[in-house]
């Protein structure tokens, strides 16, 4: 038997693949169907099933482009209403694959159609459990996400009540030796603790996992109240990836594809896009302070670029996307295509030069902040938790990057407006919104605020 983890870096996401005796089975498999098929062809192995614990909100999967490019079928809960063809499992139900099975589990909390697929050796042993993002390290999956999306809508409250019963239920039937896969790492904003680690075992978790430690130790209400206080904002696509995975998301190649076909576009082309489209610049930030196309949000390419496109740029916005190199156009697009925003996207420019004005500048003098600062209107877009008791500059209006493009015509006029966050990343992608939206002067506060923080 082998299992093989996948990781997508930027979305912090595990898919995984199982082997027995030449068959095997993937779970919850990233946008890129090739490294799935690559490992079958590897291992002479043939893909018998395509499994999904739950229709993911923050990536798209492959789970449908390898069904049909192996003919394996797919599984996945009865409750989900998958729109393709699938076996609809039931709590209980298995599969198998060579000489070991797959047992499928309900486990309700963050989608009402989550299934945990426990894994038995060829001895019939217990060995670990696949549990999607109902259970991560150190953490557990956020109950917010399906009040308005998927087969089964829940509020918040009544998934969080769900995931206390089922961390009740599953860690009173498996073992401390088996082995936990999630679905995420730390980094994704599928929940709101998750560790610096891959894996797991249950008795690690029974231990160390605060919420699984709640469910035991509390009364519901209490648990509910804990889970459902602090997550993290739900960026714009979430809703929309729900959708796209249940209806069974084109392959990686196609989507791949129809974005080749708009080819690159010029510095001429500037002059003829589609103005009303939202332009979308992955470069450097010092580079988009330099020059760049009017009208332009600073997004800049990095691990989070997807997961900040999908929060600012609704998933039925049409955008134009900017970036340095060929080598910035092949990662770019391959975090466009993880979270599905391929239709929207009009055409990609490729190192070009050509710009219509320049800034936001750097802030000057960050003790002007420190020994006053009220010359002018500073805007702070870290989230609400990371606030806290630790404000930075107090009289700071606080506006979190997820919400500014909503909120920038309330931001009072008169003064010249400074923006910070924790690090610099978000006040680049800030003070572009600001700047785009008219507001002048805008002044990005960028590292310098780490100075205020000491």
């Amino acid at each position: 038997m082998i299992v093989k983890q996948f990781l997508d870096e930027p979305l912090a996401q595990y898919g995984y693949a199982i082997i027995s005796e030449g068959e095997m089975a993937v779970i919850d498999p990233g946008r890129n169907e090739r490294t799935y098929l690559e490992l079958a062809e590897a291992t002479s192995s043939r893909i018998v099933a395509s499994c999904l614990t739950h229709p993911h909100a923050d990536f798209v999967s492959s789970y449908w482009a390898i069904a049909q490019k192996t003919g394996a079928k797919v599984y996945a809960s009865e409750l989900i209403g998958l729109q393709v063809p699938y076996i609809g499992l039931k709590d209980g139900d298995e599969i198998s694959i060579g000489k070991v099975k797959l047992k499928a589990y309900l486990t309700p909390g963050h989608s009402p159609d989550s299934l945990t697929y426990v894994l038995y050796d060829e001895e019939g042993r217990e060995y670990a459990a696949f549990t999607g993002d109902w259970l991560f390290i150190g953490d557990v999956g956020r109950a917010d996400l399906r009040a308005k999306a998927g087969n089964i809508q829940k509020q918040r409250e009544d998934q969080a009540r769900d995931m206390y019963h089922s961390l009740r239920r599953m860690f009173s039937l498996l073992k401390d030796s088996t082995l936990v896969y999630p679905a995420h790492g730390a980094g994704t904003l599928c929940g709101k603790a998750l560790k610096q680690f891959n894996a797991s075992t249950i008795g690690v978790e029974r231990m160390d996992n605060w919420a699984v430690i709640l469910a035991h130790q509390a009364d519901e209400q209490t648990f509910v109240e804990a889970l459902v206080t602090g997550q993290p904002h739900i960026p714009k696509y979430f809703h929309s990836s729900v959708e796209i995975n249940r209806r069974g998301p084109t392959s990686y190649e196609e989507a791949l594809n129809r974005i080749q076909k708009l080819g690159p576009l010029t510095a001429d082309s500037a002059k003829s896009i589609d103005r009303k489209a939202t332009l979308v610049d992955a470069r450097a930030a010092h580079l988009f302070r330099k020059g760049h196309l009017k009208g332009a949000i600073n997004i800049p390419l990095g691990k989070s670029f997807n997961t900040w496109l999908g929060t600012l740029i609704a998933p039925n916005e049409p955008f134009y996307l900017i970036v340095s190199s060929e080598a910035a156009y092949e990662s770019a697009i391959e975090q466009v295509l993880a979270i599905g925003y391929e239709a929207m996207l009009k055409g990609v420019f490729v190192g070009v030069q050509y710009s219509e004005e320049t800034g936001p500048e750097l802030f000057p003098d960050i003790e002007v902040l420190r020994n006053d600062g009220k010359t002018y209107t500073v805007i702070d877009v870290r989230d609400p938790d990371e606030v806290g008791a630790n404000p930075l500059v107090p009289h700071a209006l606080h506006i979190r990057l997820a919400d500014l493009r909503e909120q920038v015509h309330s931001i009072p006029t008169g003064k010249p407006i400074a923006v910070h966050c924790a690090g610099g990343y978000r006040s680049a992608v800030a003070s572009s919104i600001l700047l785009s939206a008219g507001k002048t002067p805008v002044y990005d506060i960028s590292e310098a605020i780490t100075r205020l923080a000491n």
